[in-house]
């Protein structure tokens, strides 16, 4: 999915703040940067807050954060739509926890959206006067008309109450956008049906160039969605948590065949004596087989003990990989760019020996080393 930010005489929230009377704006892109998170999908956020206070510039981009953490914490453990109510209760928390600590001025003026996609299933909440559109062809549906937009002076425990869920198709379009835009510019003006129309950057900067007059009057944010659904095959991964199985072949020892002659019945009364068999060298050979047999499964346990501590070794070093690489992404939406890339080499070395060959999490460790690199590039 493409997706365009576009800010309108913006106060921007945290450190790319630009004052614009008290409006603080943001939005919040997020696509997958490992296996683990690409069953989740991308995540999307846009929102506002009016007659923000200076101390509030992080407010919106702390809880982005917060929401984006949870989403993708339970990795494969849940659905993208129960992942979103897990992000929403953490957002509600997070808002709650602002108003204990005496934080009460974003009640009443905090317009917010949150939309996860994963093909081809869209999960989406949103509270205030923001909206969310859906363009499929000539049409324009409101999508967040059936939300509960939430009350004046909402209870912060219940400020994200509701979701939704839908199928988009091929060539659809998701338009989010903060009421001011849309009283200014979406039906007198048509600016929202233009804006439908687009099927790509050139004739989206057509239309703003159109609109540029009108839009130096106005602040806000929008955020524009394009699909372009591919018809190929899925490729599924399947992630194996135990260590790969170890056959043992042990060779084959045959125990010598003892021939006894047949005993011919004399035609004399004394019978011939039989010849004598040494038990005692066929017992040495069965006990130095076995003897065998038990070095030979020793040294299968060791080393299977070997491979399961190198194992548990190499997803510690891991975990801590994505850790940092997860607080790099962080500091680079915030625009710490150096510190992010500090971050990112950091990861990189964790990275080297975890992607030798033999290494039991090889796989995991070089995608996110190309992941990785993609950002540094």
């Amino acid at each position: 999915m493409q997706a365009f930010e576009l800010y309108f005489n913006p106060r921007l929230a945290g450190r790319r703040a630009k004052k614009r009377d008290d409006i603080f704006l943001t939005s919040f892109i997020y696509e997958p940067a490992n296996i683990y998170e690409k069953r989740l999908g991308n995540l999307y956020v846009a929102g506002e807050l009016t007659q923000a206070m200076p101390q509030n510039a992080h407010f919106l981009t702390n809880l982005s954060l917060a929401i984006k953490k949870e989403y993708y914490a339970s990795g494969l453990k849940k659905s993208c739509e129960a992942s979103l109510q897990e992000a929403l209760k953490k957002g509600n928390e997070f808002l709650n926890q602002e108003s204990k600590n005496g934080n009460v001025g974003w009640l009443g003026n905090l317009d917010f959206s949150v939309i996860s996609f994963k093909d081809p299933v869209l999960n989406f909440a949103k509270v205030g006067g923001i909206k969310i559109f859906l363009a499929r062809g000539n049409e324009l549906i409101d999508l967040s008309q059936n939300l509960d937009a939430g009350l004046p002076h909402p209870d912060p425990l219940r400020i994200f109450g509701s979701m939704a869920e839908g199928k988009i198709s091929s060539q659809d379009k998701i338009i989010v956008l903060n009421k001011r835009i849309l009283a200014t510019l979406g039906k007198k003006q048509k600016f929202l049906g233009e804006l439908a129309k687009t099927s790509n950057e050139k004739e989206l900067r057509q239309v703003l160039k159109i609109y540029q007059e009108l839009l130096t009057n106005v602040s806000g944010v929008c955020l524009v969605l394009m699909t372009a659904i591919e018809d190929r095959a899925k490729q599924t991964v399947t992630l194996q948590k135990e260590l790969p199985s170890f056959s043992l072949s042990l060779p084959h020892f045959k125990i010598p065949k003892i021939n006894i002659p047949r005993i011919i019945k004399p035609s004399l009364p004394s019978l011939p004596k039989l010849p004598k068999v040494n038990f005692r060298d066929v017992r040495k050979k069965i006990f130095l087989v076995l003897g065998l047999v038990l070095v030979l499964l020793a040294f299968h346990y060791i080393f299977q003990g070997e491979r399961v501590q190198e194992f548990k070794s190499a997803q510690v070093e891991l975990t801590k990989a994505r850790s940092k690489a997860m607080l790099a992404e962080s500091l680079l939406i915030l625009k710490e760019n150096d510190q992010a890339k500090a971050l990112f080499e950091e990861t990189l070395d964790i990275l080297s020996p975890l992607t030798k060959r033999g290494s039991p999490l090889r796989d995991d460790a070089l995608f996110l080393q190309n992941s990785i690199k993609q950002y540094l590039k």
